[in-house]
């Protein structure tokens, strides 16, 4: 509005200006002279306007979208909570949802492209369809929340939440005159819900501490309520990492924590198997490995071998850094494998006592999903 008067105003006085461009000088009298009049005349100025043009930026869709929306179905409510995560071309779409007290999830990937603020995606297998960028972020996206949902445009805003994977922490405290270090993990899950587990050594005593509760977060404000407990507030830092109000025990104080989100999930079996040939016949070797919040591995293998069965175990530690897993078995040496970006491992592991390290893909079952 001010820049709108003071526009105005400079037209006014440019007006204003060209008017007094024409003047008229008043003869002067004298007994015995008469003064001639004069009159200036200024050029008339032309002013030749450029057409300017205005290119619209292509908008930047990259990261994570979280929306919801809620329908009628079968008499009742259905609730749709959605995440949308857009990279380098590619989109994945889940969706969870509740319906007769039964828990879907769906899933759709495809690829995408930004014109101006146009954004097209195109799923696998099906055909493009629009929506837009609006200019605070958020984005009107062509979706569809189930196998038999309708496609249609349903707002997301930006999040810099990850959900459904594991954000770790620890601290340490003195208790007994001795430190005493927690480790613990929290998941978001989509539906608003989140699951915190803790585990500690005190006095060679191993102790685990789990809450559940719901969350809400906006912008980088997030908050936590426990079930049957109070509400407390956390943030969302700008580098992904959250600052949120924790208790690591039923006896500790809730306070505010810092935990970071990895690729790796804890106390959830990753399966495997490979085939080798032994002894005239077909051995299949099947195993499974899971990792605990205090940093231990346990590994467990079955196969059969002349019709008879067999297993194998096998514990030690390890380490996680980026998409780097390292392991160490018990008496034995650190051996790097990989984190996959569709959540495999790849593990140098051993499937009986006298089989040979190798390099195995371990990966959690696909939870089932609604078609």
């Amino acid at each position: 509005m001010k820049k709108a008067i003071m526009l105005l105003l400079g037209l006014v006085f440019c007006a204003a200006m060209i008017a007094c461009e024409t003047t008229t000088t008043a003869p002067s009298t004298t007994a015995s002279t008469t003064a001639a009049v004069t009159t200036a005349t200024t050029a008339p100025t032309t002013t030749t306007t450029v057409p300017s043009t205005t290119t619209v930026a292509d908008a930047v869709v990259e990261g994570n979208y979280y929306g919801s929306h809620t329908v009628s179905a079968m008499g009742s409510e259905v609730v749709y909570h959605y995440v949308l995560i857009f990279a380098d071309g590619a989109y994945a779409f889940r969706s969870v949802f509740e319906m007769g007290e039964e828990a879907y999830s769906f899933e759709e990937t495809g690829t995408y492209s930004v014109a101006g603020d146009v954004l097209t995606m195109t799923p696998e297998g099906g055909s493009a369809a629009t929506g837009t960028v609006a200019p605070d972020g958020s984005i009107s996206a062509p979706v569809k929340a189930s196998e038999m949902g309708s496609r249609a445009l349903r707002t997301l805003a930006p999040t810099e939440l990850e959900f459904d994977l594991y954000y770790v922490g620890s601290h340490e405290v003195s208790a007994m005159g001795t430190p005493v270090v927690y480790h613990y993990y929290i998941v978001l899950s989509l539906d608003g819900t989140y699951s915190f587990h803790s585990a500690f050594v005190m006095s060679e005593e191993t102790y685990t501490y789990d809450e559940v509760g719901t969350y809400a977060a906006t912008g980088l404000a997030i908050t936590l309520t426990p079930d049957g407990g109070d509400a407390a507030e956390g943030t969302i830092g700008e580098d992904g990492t959250l600052s949120l109000p924790l208790k690591a025990s039923s006896m500790g104080s809730r306070a505010l924590r810092t935990v970071a989100v990895t690729a790796l999930s804890y106390d959830t079996a990753y399966a495997g198997t490979h085939t080798v040939s032994a002894m005239g016949s077909e051995v299949v070797y099947e195993y499974t490995i899971t990792f605990d919040v205090l940093g231990n591995y346990a590994f467990h293998s079955d196969f059969m071998m002349g019709e008879e069965p067999y297993t194998f175990d096998e514990v030690g530690t390890f380490t996680v850094e980026g998409l780097v897993i390292t392991i160490t078995p018990e008496g034995g040496t650190a051996l790097p494998g990989t984190i996959h970006a569709d959540g495999s491992l790849t593990l140098n592991v051993k499937a009986s006592s006298m089989g040979s390290r190798a390099d195995r893909t371990l990966a959690i079952p696909e939870p089932v999903v609604v078609e």
